[in-house]
C-alpha cells in the first residue's frame, strides 16, 4: 500500500524571512505541522489552501482553509464527514463557494471525493462505492477545469486492465465514468504528489518512475511519455504555457542542480533543456496570460529554498528572492500568486507582491522564408536556419480574417524545409507562423 510521503524532518525548525517580492499571509491549521502544501489560486481575490500531511506522518485535521478578500483574512473550514483514519490529498477549486478534495484511508486504502458548495461549510461524498474502493487504491489528484468537467486521479488498483485508476465527470461530480485503457507506465508506477497541469482541454502529471501521463480530451482518453525521467530520478512539476508548450522538472534532493526537460508537442515527446539561473524544483506552474514560468523550492538539505522565474521558455531563470521555504504553488494571474508556507512561526501562505510577472519576456523571433512569394499556384517551400527550430514546431496558417486555415506539427530537427499547399485556398494574403521551444517566425504568404 502507498503511504503518505514524508519530505522533511525538521523542517519546521527552520526559519524564513520574506523579502519584498513576497508577503506571508499567515493562519494555522489545528495541527502545527498541518502545512498548507497545496494552494488553489482562482482570481485575485479569491484562493483555497488545504491542510496536509505531506511534511510529517499522522496529520489528521482535515482542514481547508480560504480567503475572499486576496489573501487579508483566510478562515479556515473542517472538511465535514471525513473518517478518523481519513486524510486529504489534494484540492481543486474554482470559485469562492465550490471546491473538491480527496481522501485517503491510512488504516485500509482507499479514498474518497468530497464536494462543497457553499464555501467549505459542509461537504458531500460524491464518489461511488466502487471508486477507490480497493486495498491499492489512492487518490492522488483532483482537477476541474469548469463547474461541470473534472478529473480524479489514482494508483495502480489492480483493475480496468492494469493501469492507474482514473476517472472525469461532465456533470461536476454527480456521476463518474472510469477512463478507458489508460496506458501502463513503467513497472512499480503509482501516482505521485506534485499537483496536475492544465491547459485549455488538457492534463499532465507524472509518475514515480518517470514517465509523464497526458490527455487532451479533459482526462477522457490518456497517452504516456515513458522514462523522460527514471527511478531514482522521477519528474517532479510540470507546467504547461500552452496546450502545444511545457516544461518538466527533475529535482535533485542533493543539490540545486536540477535536470529540466521541455516539449513542444503536447507531451508526446520531451527534451533535455540547458539553462542558466536559479531553476527551483518543489513547484513550477505557468503565469496566465502570458509566456512566464514561475518556480519555488523549498531547503530539503540542498538549500533549494527561494523563487526564480523564466520569460524565454524555461532557458534563463531570474532570481525573485532565495531565502523563502515554499510548497506547491498556484497562479491565477500575474498578481495573483500564492505558495505554501512553513517555518517555525506556523504555516500559512505565501502571497507574491512584485508585479515583474505581469511583464510579458519578448518573444525570440526566428528566420524563416517562403518561396517563391507571391505564388501562382499556391505552393511554397518554408525554410529555416538550422540552428534556429529545434526539435517539434507548429506551422499554423491564418486567412486575412484571423481564421485557421491549416495547422500541422513538424519535426523540424529533420530538416530545414517543408511544403506548404495553399493550392485549395482563394487568392489572397495569408499569415503563416512556425513555432517551436525556441521561438517564433511570422511570414506572409500571397497566392496570386
Amino acid at each position: 500500500m502507498k503511504t503518505v510521503v514524508q519530505i522533511v524532518a525538521g523542517l519546521l525548525l527552520t526559519t524564513a524571512t520574506a523579502q519584498a517580492q513576497w508577503v506571508t499571509q499567515p493562519f494555522n491549521f489545528a495541527q502545527p505541522q498541518a502545512a498548507a502544501a497545496y494552494t488553489d489560486a482562482v482570481d485575485a481575490n479569491t484562493a483555497w489552501a488545504m491542510s496536509s500531511g505531506l511534511l510529517a506522518e499522522d496529520v489528521r485535521t482535515n482542514q481547508v482553509a480560504l480567503t475572499t478578500n486576496g489573501g487579508q483574512n483566510w478562515v479556515i473550514k473542517q472538511v465535514t464527514g471525513i473518517g478518523s483514519s481519513e486524510t486529504l490529498t489534494s484540492i481543486s477549486a474554482i470559485s469562492a463557494t465550490t471546491a473538491w478534495v480527496t481522501t485517503f484511508r491510512t488504516s485500509s486504502g482507499g479514498g474518497r471525493v468530497f464536494k462543497t458548495t457553499d464555501g467549505g461549510a459542509t461537504w458531500v461524498v460524491q464518489s461511488t462505492a466502487a471508486m477507490f474502493s480497493e486495498a491499492d487504491s489512492y487518490p492522488n489528484s483532483v482537477y476541474f477545469f469548469d463547474a461541470s468537467n473534472g478529473m480524479v486521479m489514482g494508483d495502480v488498483d489492480g483493475r480496468n486492465g492494469g493501469g492507474l485508476e482514473i476517472y472525469y465527470t461532465s456533470n461536476g461530480g454527480a456521476t463518474w465514468a472510469r477512463s478507458a485503457n489508460v496506458p501502463t507506465g513503467t513497472d512499480g508506477e503509482f501516482g505521485t504528489y506534485f499537483p496536475v497541469a492544465a491547459v485549455g482541454n488538457s492534463l499532465w502529471f507524472p509518475n514515480n518512475e518517470g514517465d509523464i501521463f497526458r490527455s487532451k480530451d479533459r482526462g477522457v482518453t490518456w497517452q504516456v511519455a515513458k522514462q523522460v525521467g527514471d527511478e531514482d530520478n522521477p519528474v517532479g512539476s510540470i507546467a504547461f504555457r500552452d496546450e502545444l508548450n511545457g516544461l518538466a522538472v527533475v529535482p535533485s534532493f542533493d543539490d540545486t542542480e536540477h535536470e529540466l526537460f521541455s516539449s513542444a508537442d503536447g507531451g508526446a515527446t520531451w527534451t533535455r533543456l540547458t539553462y542558466t539561473g536559479p531553476l527551483h524544483s518543489f513547484g513550477l506552474v505557468r503565469v496566465p496570460g502570458n509566456g512566464n514560468y514561475l518556480s519555488v523550492g523549498l531547503d530539503l538539505g540542498n538549500g533549494d529554498q527561494g523563487s526564480s522565474y523564466s520569460q524565454d521558455n524555461g532557458k534563463t531563470w531570474i532570481r525573485l528572492e532565495s531565502t523563502i521555504d515554499h510548497l506547491f504553488v498556484d497562479a491565477a494571474s500575474p498578481t495573483a500568486v500564492w505558495s505554501g508556507h512553513i517555518s517555525a512561526n506556523g504555516t500559512g501562505v505565501n502571497k507574491l507582491t512584485s508585479a515583474v510577472l505581469s511583464n510579458r519576456g519578448a518573444t525570440l523571433v526566428l528566420g524563416a522564408s517562403l518561396s517563391p512569394n507571391p505564388s501562382t499556384n499556391g505552393q511554397f517551400r518554408v525554410q529555416w536556419p538550422a540552428a534556429a527550430h529545434t526539435g517539434s514546431a507548429t506551422l499554423t496558417v491564418f486567412d486575412v480574417l484571423g481564421r485557421q486555415v491549416q495547422r500541422r506539427t513538424l519535426d523540424v530537427t529533420r530538416g530545414t524545409s517543408t511544403t506548404l499547399d495553399l493550392s485549395g485556398e482563394k487568392s489572397g494574403v495569408y499569415q503563416v507562423r512556425l513555432e517551436s521551444g525556441s521561438g517564433v517566425s511570422q511570414l506572409r504568404a500571397q497566392v496570386q
